[in-house]
């Protein structure tokens, strides 16, 4: 019998705003929706993919167990006795088509502020423990930590490091990689940290941790391995006990679509907020439900003031990688 390997069942032509869609085999239960051949970084892409994810959810399609959004794809999970895969990629299709112009996308994100201590004396253990067991000549460790390497990757300075990790709201794409961790990215590209990763990766990193690798910002969730350059650590994101009630319907605070604003305080009050969270659960999260105008990030994002800044950060990165040290 002549099997069938196809990894591409279906194919939506590019069309306007609309980049080119590919419908991918992921298993017998599992579609992956890709936005493009080439894999691109741009934003509209996941304002796309999340609104497209927001409209199949609403349909209720019998036999669609859960889907995940992400920065330009999706990956539906359906039974596919009860669901054949010919009509999931066909409501897909549906909403794809009655989706003309990204720029009047709205949709609602939640800002959540959340309080960050720079160089904390827990994640300095994680790159000492590194250091000490992995990699002892780890280029990307400077004074015993990764700032001074990410300032040096991006031509500024900490203090300045430091100001465009606050100066900016940052756009969660989807969750992955560990449960509840979300792929965060800069609304404002002034802002836009760029750093390798580790290499190799570390063993552990503390629960909390905020890293970046590549052009994302990464929250760690629990304790465990990870590779991104760290820069201090914020508050509990996850709570697996569910005791404290932000976390009673879900262990994970974050969702596709959130946006998240740091703001500098000292290691103490992090070590509080801790307690009152996973001891008290007295404490309060700040966060608002908002709609996101893409047409207004869109005008932000391609003004005069904001392409200049672009166009500075960009030569300072590619002086500071001809200094910074190969991983």
């Amino acid at each position: 019998m002549e099997m069938d390997y196809r990894v591409i069942l279906d194919v939506l032509p590019e069309d306007g705003a609309r980049p080119k869609v590919l419908f991918r085999q992921a298993g017998d239960g599992f579609l992956q929706v890709e936005y493009g051949e080439v894999p691109r970084f741009n934003l509209l892409d996941s304002f796309r993919v999340l609104t497209v994810n927001s409209a199949i959810k609403s349909k209720k399609i019998k036999g669609l167990y859960e889907t995940v959004p992400a920065l330009r794809t999706s990956l539906y999970h359906f039974d596919p006795l009860e669901l054949p895969v010919e009509k999931l990629i066909a409501e897909i299709k549906e909403v794809e088509e009655s989706l003309k112009d990204v720029e009047n996308i709205v949709f609602e994100s939640r800002l959540i502020t959340l309080p960050i201590a720079f160089e904390d004396s827990e994640t300095k253990k994680a790159v000492e423990k590194y250091v000490k067991e992995i990699r002892p000549d780890a280029p990307y460790v400077i004074n015993g930590y990764n700032l001074e390497y990410v300032a040096l990757c991006n031509g500024v300075t900490v203090d300045e490091v430091k100001k465009m990790v606050c100066g900016t709201e940052w756009y969660n794409s989807g969750n992955g990689f560990w449960p509840g961790g979300g792929f965060f990215w800069p609304l404002d590209p002034r802002c836009a940290i760029v750093v390798p990763k580790y290499n190799p990766p570390r063993t552990w990193t503390p629960e909390g941790t905020v890293g970046i690798g590549g052009a994302c910002l990464f929250v760690y969730t629990t304790p465990t391995g990870g590779g991104y350059q760290l820069l201090g650590r914020t508050i509990p994101v996850f709570q697996f006990s569910q005791k404290h009630p932000q976390f009673k319907d879900s262990p994970t605070l974050f969702k596709a679509g959130d946006r998240i604003r740091f703001y500098e305080v000292t290691e103490e009050e992090i070590l509080s907020i801790y307690k009152h969270v996973h001891e008290k659960t007295d404490y309060e999260y700040d966060i608002k439900t908002e709609k996101f105008v893409v047409k207004d990030w869109l005008s932000f994002y391609n003004s005069e003031e904001v392409q200049k800044g672009v166009k500075e950060l960009l030569a300072k990165q590619e002086a500071g990688r001809k200094v910074a040290p190969r991983v």
